[in-house]
């Protein structure tokens, strides 16, 4: 959210300096008025736009090196501080009440509208429906309503100019600026620009119906009456609106040639918005992170419920308690595509029936959420040590000592990958195996530090563009990652520690 408040800021920003620059001065106010509506609409729309690259600047290929394969231990992830969520939630709430204010005074200024309609008294003059109001000053416009104010008097010589002057507020369509500029600036209330742009806008409309009304009008009479006209405003923000405060400027304006905006000055605004598009539209990196899509298997229920299950229905058999055999029990099994339990054995285990009765409730287990990897429902194998634990000097009737179950933390049995892999041409091509070597489909496939990702083929195969040769990153749910990198073998603990390795920044001058 902040990422797209700042990049609409650098947009609308950007924008309305390359206005400011080149069109202020103009008076071609049809493109003005575009040009203001268009560049809201891109800063609005370009943040939301993640598009590729659109250039990439390659290095000379390096020299391919032999390929060594090296192990990552599984990656443990610990929770983050808590960070305090009041001041976050702070700052939302203080965004959320200002814009609902603004939001609100719209609504209010329209109901206010509705209502002047609803009270106004309804007069035909040339085929226009005027509206005529006491309780108002001067005169104004709102959609195709023109309102008057009854101390305008229909005789007097300056009734028509001002009449054609809202006739063109009407005909041009002003309202639906007002309204857009006031919602964008009631969303985006903190943007100096939102403000400047509503303000600018007013202006290029007063300009816009001078422009219209003096082609039926001598201009002189035009500016005896805009000059001698003491009426005011009423202060509504969607009303266009006669007696405006750029009197001078109006005045100045009217007696001037309009001219068309130079070429190159439309070049230069073009090229403007091309550069804005180019760097924040069409530069999206997809994080590394964001490739990696991968979901462990979960128990309906979550990690107690399964824990539970087990500590129910398990039982601690006599003959182990009777021989005082007590210890862990491994159970693997693998969690199929459907969820269900399949290949339960114990692969290490202590005897005396306890490895039996590990198996056979894990066996009776109900059926998990399957894992995942890239949306696609995959097997994984799993491992749940059970911890079966007598009670020192306490027996049974049976003369059997009392025990007790401890179910531990069930996790993944993390086999594996296997890869062969080389770099060659600007491309890492290779194959990605599972335990039984057998290709494994959908494994990601990573460049850490840059853009760069991919997934393995039906077979396991895979070609991944890079600009380097210097590694990859395999990874796949279940399994422990693998790290592929050129004539270099060095021990990590997980992925993100390969990025900062004293050796490799040593071995390539950087870290990854």
């Amino acid at each position: 959210m902040i990422n797209y408040l700042i990049e609409l800021a650098i947009v609308h920003v950007g924008l309305f300096f390359g206005y400011w620059l080149f069109l202020r001065k103009e008076q071609q106010y049809g493109r003005m008025r575009s040009y203001l509506i268009a560049s809201t609409i891109l800063a609005v729309a370009i943040p939301l736009l993640k598009l590729p690259k659109l250039f990439s600047f390659s290095q000379d290929p390096p020299v391919i090196m032999p390929l060594e394969a090296m192990s990552l231990d599984a990656v443990s992830i610990a929770p983050a501080a808590a960070e305090s969520a009041w001041g976050y939630e702070l700052v939302i709430l203080t965004y959320i009440t200002i814009s609902s204010f603004f939001l609100l005074k719209f609504l209010s200024d329209i109901v206010y509208l509705v209502w002047l309609e609803r009270k106004s008294r309804h007069e035909k003059v040339n085929g226009l429906t005027i509206r005529r109001i006491g309780n108002i000053k001067g005169s104004f416009t709102f959609f195709h309503w023109i309102f008057l104010s009854d101390r305008i008097d229909p005789q007097q010589h300056d009734y028509e100019v001002i009449l054609k002057h809202e006739k063109a507020h009407a005909s041009l369509g002003h309202t639906y600026d007002l309204i857009f500029f006031e919602l964008f600036k009631a969303c985006f209330w903190w943007l100096p620009t939102a403000w400047i742009v509503l303000k600018e806008t007013k202006k290029i409309h007063e300009y816009q119906a001078d422009a219209v009304a003096i082609k039926t009008c001598d201009v002189d009479t035009y500016s005896s009456v805009l000059i001698n006209s003491t009426l005011k405003t009423n202060g509504l923000n969607l009303a266009s609106s006669f007696h405006d405060g750029l009197i001078l400027k109006r005045l100045k304006v009217m007696k001037q040639q309009p001219k068309n905006v130079s070429p190159w000055k439309l070049a230069a605004l073009s090229l403007l918005c091309a550069a804005l598009f180019t760097v924040l539209a069409c530069s999206e990196e997809k994080s590394v992170d964001a490739n990696v899509v991968e979901a462990v298997p979960e128990f309906e229920g979550g990690p107690e419920v399964f824990y539970n299950y087990i500590r129910q229905e398990i039982a601690y058999p006599l003959q182990a308690r009777q021989a005082g055999v007590e210890g862990r029990v491994d159970v693997e099994f693998v969690v199929d595509k459907d969820g269900s339990i399949s290949e339960a054995a114990a692969i290490n285990g202590i005897g005396a029936g306890c490895d039996e009765e590990a198996v056979r409730v894990v066996k009776s287990v109900p059926r998990f959420r399957p894992a995942s990897q890239n949306g696609k429902p995959v097997r994984v194998s799993m491992v749940v040590p059970v911890v079966f634990q007598l009670k020192a000097g306490e027996t049974n009737p049976d003369k059997s000592a009392q025990g007790m179950v401890i179910i531990e933390k069930i996790q993944s049995k993390n086999n594996r990958i296997k890869v062969d892999a080389r770099y060659a041409n600007g491309e890492w091509i290779g194959t990605v195996y599972d335990e039984d070597l057998k290709g494994l489909p959908g494994a990601n496939i990573v460049v850490p530090g840059t853009t760069g990702a991919t997934t393995s083929a039906e077979d396991g195969t895979f070609k991944l563009k890079a600009e380097d040769a210097f590694g990859i990153v395999v990874t796949f749910v279940g399994y422990k990652a693998v790290a592929v990198v050129t004539s270099l073998i060095v021990p990590v603990k997980n992925s993100h520690e390969i990025m900062n390795h004293p050796k490799i920044r040593q071995h390539t001058g950087a870290g990854w």
